[in-house]
């Protein structure tokens, strides 16, 4: 196309022909149309030999100079290939700024979020105009329906309103000194939520580099779910210490139900076992254990802790409920890598009995026969309840009842 008429005017001043100016032209050929005309307003009169020489080296056309008012005019044809597909955007000014509260959410980076990313989308997100030449990343998670999830700016934004800080938000000097049995069962439970949540830190931490940023929000996300994770590592880990208990065991059965998460590569799947299975099982247990928790500030780091899964359970749900919509086959995948997982942890076949044990002894109260019994029962309702709930949550993607009863049975044993 030629556009001989339309002409791009920079005002170079008293600029000499130096690495400022040429800079200057350098960056308005970048962001010009081939065969587009760049006209060069400047205060000095004899900068044509080297705006020439210039347009030579750069493969572009010099067509002469003019003189103006006290001014004069150079004017250069591009005729190199474009250096961008498209113009950046501008006079886009964003939703909130007028009341200091912009989020995610009014971010309006492109007219429409395609179901594939560009495929010269490098580290970049929508709006950014990427230059010919750049290299391709070739992400792996490079289409919508695998990783979004609609509601995930909304849950940025209250992941961010709901930080908790565990050093400041617990009143660690008010947990007091509990009989040796009740302390010893809750330094093992604490063992415990600490492997499951180095699991939830790390697994999604396998994915973050394979999203294509052209989806910016689902990896700021999963940003902010790790540093939950982080710090429930954190607080879990300073109360099994908090009274001079400390750490206790990890069994056989939790460290292989966790191996059975972490060697997922497949991320819809993986979604499928973390949040919706493992994490929404998980917040069952919280419940329970604020519940039982013995003193104000363990129940309450429990609660914090709980209110942060619930938001992860959020994302995965409707992450997942998202893809078989798309893709109603993905039920049967999904159906296949539960009772894979299965055979997997079948063949241990067995539970965390020191999880269990501890869990009875919280629940009671104490060791003693009555208390302990009392305290086993309640753990056994808990079971029952978790898979009420996973079952509910597995309707609730998209499943028939029928085949819910059954991969939620399938379940592993050790809750995660």
């Amino acid at each position: 196309m030629n556009n001989q008429n339309h002409c791009i005017s920079i005002f170079t001043g008293h600029l000499k022909p130096s690495q400022a100016l040429f800079l200057k032209l350098e960056n308005a050929f970048l962001v010009s149309n081939t065969y587009e005309i760049i006209e060069i307003i400047s205060l000095n009169p004899n900068i044509e030999t080297e705006l020439r020489g210039w347009a030579k080296i750069k493969g572009h056309l010099y067509l002469g100079r003019e003189v103006l008012k006290q001014q004069y005019s150079y004017k250069i044809q591009k005729i190199t290939k474009n250096s961008f597909s498209s113009s950046a955007s501008w006079n886009k000014k964003m939703k909130g700024i007028e009341t200091s509260n912009p989020k995610l959410k009014d971010l309006n980076l492109s007219e429409e979020i395609l179901d594939k990313a560009p495929i010269d989308n490098g580290l970049l997100t929508r709006g950014i105009v990427t230059q010919e030449g750049s290299p391709h990343y070739n992400f792996e998670l490079s289409h919508k329906e695998l990783i979004w999830s609609d509601p995930v700016s909304i849950l940025y934004e209250e992941g961010k309103n709901l930080q908790w800080n565990a050093t400041t938000d617990i009143a660690w000097n008010e947990i007091p000194n509990l009989d040796p049995i009740l302390e010893k069962a809750i330094c093992q439970i604490m063992t415990y939520l600490v492997e499951n949540e180095f699991s939830a830190l790390y697994i999604p931490g396998k994915f973050i580099s394979k999203i294509n940023p052209y989806y910016m929000e689902v990896p700021l996300f999963l940003s902010s779910l790790m540093n939950d994770e982080a710090r429930h590592i954190e607080v879990f880990t300073k109360r099994a210490n908090a009274n001079g208990g400390g750490f206790q065991y990890s069994s056989e059965v939790t460290q292989r139900s966790l191996y059975s998460l972490f060697k997922e590569e497949d991320y819809i799947k993986s979604s499928f076992l973390l949040h919706v299975m493992g994490e929404g099982t998980f917040v069952d247990l919280l419940s329970f254990l604020e519940k039982y928790m013995p003193d104000e500030a363990t129940k309450k780091l429990i609660k914090l802790a709980k209110r942060d899964e619930m938001r992860h359970v959020a994302y995965g749900m409707e992450h997942v409920r998202s893809a078989i919509e798309q893709n109603p086959y993905r039920i049967n995948s999904l159906k296949n890598t539960a009772f894979k997982r299965k055979e997997f942890m079948d063949e241990l076949n067995t539970e965390s009995t020191m999880l269990l044990e501890s869990l009875a002894i919280l629940a009671g109260g104490s060791d003693e026969p009555d208390d302990y019994k009392r305290g086993f029962d309640l753990v056994e309702e808990l079971k029952k309840t978790m898979n009420k709930n996973r079952i509910k949550r597995l309707i609730d993607i998209g499943m028939d009842e029928d085949l819910a009863n059954d991969i939620s049975k399938a379940h592993t044993p050790n809750f995660m």
